[in-house]
């Protein structure tokens, strides 16, 4: 057994390897760090909003080490409900648990199945769940909806990438039902088709998970949604569903609510337009929200210089609510400008702000034809 430390929390795991897969007992992955700073701040907002006992669930909780640091980083009073299929990983999250001093009339820890641990009678509905599964979070997302309570929030993980960004568009498809489009923004189409999912499996119950936050790093989307009730705020929310038409050709992209309105052609270049969704076409990043992440991951030692490096550039990315963005490098590319200029110049040129999403992405208002125009001005810069 080997003890790890990360944020406040110390735990034994049995092993770490550097690739994860299916077929071994996930029970610490150090890539994901950002990912539980990210559900630890989440938490954190949720415990100031309410000022009560939180009951939080982790209902694929592994080696347990999101239910530690809940408890010993949430600033309010916290309740843990941890729960995995795995013997091994239930023995190694008791371990965990009695090593960090959590009081055990402080936490439950459960060896069941996540659906049936979520939607079991405890007698409340939880304030918040964080839901990390291998591979896609849909099986889950249901019970998820109807075991939490009004103005809870999901913290919600999808590793299967490579389906909602296009590489196996039929699966997507399968699991979402939605096309994706295999573009320079494909991971943000990829998770506009995910929020739109879960809405849709919110809205069957008549229950409105609204996004709050977004974001892709490494291998893996995270995102973020509060739950509401009622069916006009639902409608609200599916109102705000669409598709967005993309040319392979010339990178020009349309976001259209009504399939009566798309057009089959680009009228730039007259390339076949491919057509990806139905999707979210709505904001990514709730300000409040994404603006409380960014000011406590600040105040914070024990959250990774890679968290508030990410939390920055979405803080700057959510000024400007366009659906896609454009990548320096591919523009050059197709204008065949030998030589890019450097990030911080082409922000300027096209008065946009970097994306979390691309290196070299900028997020900009300015119409397509506009981007073209400006981007000829980098042939006769000195870079």
């Amino acid at each position: 057994m080997k003890r790890v430390q990360e944020g406040k929390a110390q735990i034994l795991v049995p092993e770490i390897r550097e690739t994860v897969s299916s077929d071994m007992p996930v029970f610490y992955n150090p890539k994901m760090r950002v990912n539980r700073d990210l559900a630890v701040l989440g938490l954190e907002y949720l415990s100031r909003k309410l000022g009560r006992e939180l009951m939080v669930a982790d209902p694929l909780a592994a080696s347990g080490i999101r239910g530690v640091r809940f408890f010993l980083e949430t600033s309010g009073e916290v309740r843990i409900f941890s729960n995995d299929i795995n013997e091994k990983a239930v023995e190694i999250m008791r371990e965990n648990f009695r090593l960090n001093g959590l009081p055990e009339d402080r936490y439950v820890i459960c060896r069941e199945d996540a659906n049936f641990f979520l939607r079991r009678s405890w007698g409340f509905g939880f304030d918040y769940v964080d839901l990390d599964p291998f591979g896609t979070p849909i099986p889950f997302v249901e019970s998820v909806a109807l075991s939490m309570k009004r103005g809870g929030i999901l913290s919600l993980t999808a590793t299967d990438t490579a389906p909602l960004s296009g590489t196996y568009p039929k699966t997507c498809m399968r699991r979402y039902g939605a096309r994706p489009l295999r573009n320079e923004f494909k991971h943000e189409v990829g998770i506009r088709i995910l929020i739109k999912k879960v809405i849709e499996l919110g809205a069957q119950h008549d229950i409105a998970m609204i996004p709050l936050f977004a974001y892709s790093h490494l291998h893996y989307f995270k995102l973020f949604f509060m739950k509401e009730r009622g069916a006009d705020i639902t409608n609200s929310l599916i109102d705000r569903f669409g598709y967005l038409l993309y040319c392979f050709n010339c990178m020009n992209r349309e976001p259209v609510k009504d399939l009566f309105k798309v057009k089959e052609r680009c009228p730039a270049c007259g390339f076949k337009f491919k057509l990806g969704g139905p999707m979210w076409l709505g904001e990514l990043w709730e300000e409040e929200f994404t603006e409380f992440l960014f000011k406590e991951a600040k105040e914070r030692e024990e959250i990774s210089k890679e968290t508030k490096r990410i939390l920055k550039l979405i803080r700057e990315e959510m000024r400007i609510r366009t659906v896609g963005f454009y990548v320096v490098s591919k523009i050059c590319e197709k204008l065949r400008i030998p030589q890019q200029p450097p990030i911080r110049e082409a922000v300027k040129v096209f008065e946009g702000v970097r994306t979390h999403f691309e290196g070299d992405g900028v997020r900009t208002d300015l119409p397509y034809g506009e981007i073209l125009k400006r981007a000829e001005t980098f042939r006769t810069q000195k870079i």
